[in-house]
């Protein structure tokens, strides 16, 4: 099968045993890649009503058809596995170079289930499989340290993924690592690694990738490379990468402050693209990627990758700090702690919330440096009032009596863009496969950024949000980056080779459809339905200035708009896929 490696390794760490199995093709022919065959491996392979840290929950890895090709952006890594943080469905992905390692090391996929009897380390070189003794040696490694060790010990050549303290102590929003500043940041699978005790998975492949037709594939990829990719559409990834959002986002009263009490930070000047360039020293970019979006700064002789708009904006504007030089060293420390920052920055503020309204003792406050840095050490590592905002925003509300001050759907912590500045991106975050997510749907882009769309109306967003999510699954399968601005003619391009013909904007659709409803039938079957998909009480109160004020989104709009979605996706009125939607997208699945 050109573009594929045709093997997927499966790692039994009970047994501590290696085997290989082909990929199935009929799989590779209704899902592709990426999100949608980790989807499918995800349904088979989890049991309904599995605890998230059991080894009965898989950790699935899987690449995209066009990794360790020179398709722009698909050197992307799809990780899934039931979420510690949500209990729903978790695919999370990350750049680098781990997944063309894998494909030239002859694998599409790898599926690790069980729990090893003591920690170990995954060493995968061509069809040679060890695991390797990781206690007293690799375990309890920062990440950064840990790839150090690791190219030292078995070569310069090798890629690292891996889990850092903060899954070894299995909290739920702990990250995975790789390249050291590449995170597969949200839903917790770096706890489910660390709760089978695996501390990484190393790889070194020699082998290589067949395109088919290598001379027309290389034509059209480097046509769509100069006519697609090196735009002006896409420039703003090497000029000033994400974080030239946080002042049209703050602009659009839609930054999250303080623990979501505003939409406006005071001191988002300080924080904002502009500053980031001045300490700028080069920018990085993923194998196979010529966009170049990863910034990276020094603040006082620490070198540090970011931080990323979401930082900036979690970490910094929600938490009151407006230190630049503060937030890059709280991002150095999620970072080597293998923490996400998203929901740390958001635990953190949330926990200042509770400690200014006198719920908590954790002696932190908003703007206040020095506890701030502090945070994600004592998270990781669960030590001292580390150990309570280590649950997560949900439950730490919950153990604290105000749940309605906890900015989180299905448990996962909110992303920076607040509803109540663009109101689609509510219905997005609600509808989200994995909790609250803006990669699924960004309908900010319509909203606040450019587009036409009125910011405060939900009207024509549920349309929108099902156009978008679909776009995004299909892309996913990929595994295309969501920084590269594309449309289904450039997948079109990229998919004629992978199955030989011509392909449509409908077929396309259908395929991103035929995932996400997959994905859906997964939550279905753990127990999700409407009354899941709904926005947290926080979002419930006005701002009380700035562009948004006064605004919320009503709920008797919401569950219009709701009851929309569900009609154009083909689902009945509790949100679940009717026969006759699975029927028609091929999918021989059900809840």
């Amino acid at each position: 099968m050109d573009f594929y490696a045709g093997h997927v390794l499966r790692l039994d760490l009970t047994a501590l045993r290696a085997t290989v199995e082909p990929l199935d093709p009929d799989w590779a022919r209704l899902y592709v890649g990426g999100k949608g065959l980790l989807l499918r491996y995800l349904f088979e392979e989890l049991a309904p009503g599995t605890d998230s840290l059991s080894p009965g929950n898989p950790l699935i890895l899987a690449t995209g058809p066009f990794a360790g090709t020179a398709a722009a952006t698909c050197s992307r890594l799809a990780v899934g596995c039931k979420s510690p943080a949500t209990g729903t469905l978790l695919d999370s992905y990350v750049g680098g170079s781990f997944a063309p390692e894998l494909k030239y090391a002859g694998y599409d996929a790898v599926v690790v289930t069980g729990k090893a009897p003591h920690p170990v380390l995954v060493l995968v070189e061509d069809d040679r499989v060890e695991f390797v003794p990781a206690e007293g040696r690799f375990w309890g490694l920062d990440t950064a340290a840990l790839e150090q060790k690791v190219r030292e010990e078995m070569g310069p050549w090798h890629k690292v993924l891996s889990t850092g303290p903060a899954g070894e102590h299995l909290v739920p929003f702990a990250c995975l690592s790789t390249d050291q500043y590449h995170k597969a940041g949200r839903g917790g699978a770096g706890a489910v690694m660390g709760s089978k005790n695996l501390k990484a998975v190393v790889v070194r492949g020699t082998g290589a990738v067949t395109v088919g037709d290598a001379a027309s594939f290389s034509a059209d990829v480097l046509s769509l490379q100069n006519e697609r990719v090196l735009t002006p559409d896409n420039a703003w990834t090497w000029e000033e990468g994400t974080p030239y959002l946080v002042e049209l986002v703050n602009a659009a009263g839609a930054l999250p402050t303080r623990n979501w009490r505003s939409g406006q930070f005071d001191q988002a000047g300080a924080i904002q693209s502009s500053e980031l360039l001045a300490v700028r020293t080069r920018i990085r970019a993923c194998t196979q990627c010529p966009l170049a979006c990863r910034q990276v700064h020094v603040f006082d002789e620490e070198v540090c990758e970011g931080p990323e708009f979401e930082t900036l904006g979690l970490c910094g504007a929600n938490c009151g700090v407006g230190d630049l030089a503060a937030v890059a060293e709280f991002n150095r420390s999620c970072d080597e702690l293998g923490l996400d920052t998203i929901s740390t920055g958001a635990v953190v503020g949330l926990a200042m919330d509770l400690c200014e309204k006198g719920a908590a003792d954790y002696g932190l406050a908003f703007g206040d440096v020095a506890g701030y840095l502090a945070a994600p050490g004592l998270i990781a590592r669960r030590e001292s009032w580390g150990a309570e905002l280590a649950l997560g925003a949900r439950d730490l509300a919950a153990l604290k009596g105000r749940p309605d001050l906890a900015p989180h759907i299905k448990g996962l912590e909110l992303p920076a863009y607040d509803p109540r500045g663009t109101f689609g991106m509510g219905l997005g975050y609600a509808t989200s496969d994995r909790g609250a997510c803006h990669m699924r749907a960004f309908t900010a882009a319509d909203d606040i950024l450019g587009g036409e769309a009125p910011p405060d109306s939900l009207e024509g967003k549920p349309a929108l949000t099902v156009e978008q999510q679909d776009f995004s699954a299909a892309a996913w399968t990929g595994v295309w980056c969501a920084n590269l601005y594309i449309d289904t003619d450039f997948l079109g391009v990229h998919f004629r080779h992978l199955w030989g013909r011509e392909t449509s904007h409908e077929e396309l659709m259908t395929l991103g459809a035929r995932v996400w409803n997959l994905g859906r039938v997964v939550n279905v079957r753990e127990g999700f339905a409407r009354e899941h998909d709904r926005l947290p009480g926080v979002l419930g109160v006005p701002h009380p200035e700035g562009v948004a004020a006064g605004k919320t989104v009503a709920d008797d709009e919401f569950q219009q708009a709701l009851g929309e979605y569900y009609r154009l996706r083909g689902w009945d009125a509790d949100g679940v896929p009717t026969e006759e939607t699975l029927t028609r997208l091929s999918l021989d699945v059900r809840p």
